[in-house]
């Protein structure tokens, strides 16, 4: 039991970090309402953002503008609880843009697919996307194809959800949050939050192993 948990752990540990350079930094317009809203049918669950306004800035801190941003993400298969953490990977596309519904100067809009996680009981949620292995295409009018272009990332992260983080049935459950996030280029792929989870179980085992071979 001992030597797998260690081989675990050593595996982890392995895996390469990230080494990212910021493309771009993006944040609801502090004076705007929640606007993020997710809704769910117990089986999946919708995250949809429509024309919210956002202050999006270039990876050196210069506003690339005030642009509206829209987001449409459906979960793609059942929520999974490790612990105290909840992951469930979503599928979906997001824009920004200086007009409404996605028209106008392109800032940043994409594709992707991967996972989102977070605490049960709390009031945040991560959507973590990293290319490869997972799924993302990204493009721009302001910002240079090349460093759109793999390996890349991209992060949102909603707070303040009400109600707090919780399932449905075999999804998480709607809420309403508000948001942030950036894009990065240059990015190595780092463990998937189930990995992540993997590990501190692993060094949770060390310990009671630890603790048993002591009371011995």
């Amino acid at each position: 039991m001992r030597k797998y948990l260690l081989a675990t752990i050593a595996l982890l540990a392995l895996a390469p970090g990230a080494n990212a350079t910021l493309i771009a930094s993006f944040s609801q317009n502090p004076s705007a309402t929640p606007t993020v809203v997710a809704t769910d049918n117990g089986l999946s669950t919708n995250i949809i953002v429509v024309d919210a306004s956002t202050v999006i800035s270039a990876g050196n801190g210069s506003i690339l503008g005030t642009s509206l941003f829209s987001l449409n993400a459906t979960s793609i298969d059942a929520a999974v609880t490790l612990a105290t953490a909840v992951i469930q990977h979503y599928g979906g596309t997001f824009c920004f843009t200086s007009g409404a519904g996605c028209t106008g100067t392109n800032f940043l809009s994409g594709t992707f697919s991967d996972a989102a996680f977070g605490g049960l009981g709390g009031p945040g949620l991560d959507v973590n996307v990293n290319n490869p292995p997972d799924v993302l295409t990204m493009t721009s009018d302001v910002i240079p194809a090349n460093q759109l272009a793999a390996p890349n990332t991209f992060g949102l992260t909603f707070a303040n959800l009400s109600p707090l983080l919780h399932i449905n049935g075999n999804t998480i459950g709607a809420f309403t949050a508000d948001f942030s996030g950036t894009a990065s280029s240059s990015v190595a792929p780092v463990p998937e939050p189930a990995s992540l989870a993997l590990l501190g179980m692993g060094l949770f085992g060390l310990t009671l192993v630890a603790k048993r071979k002591h009371t011995d």
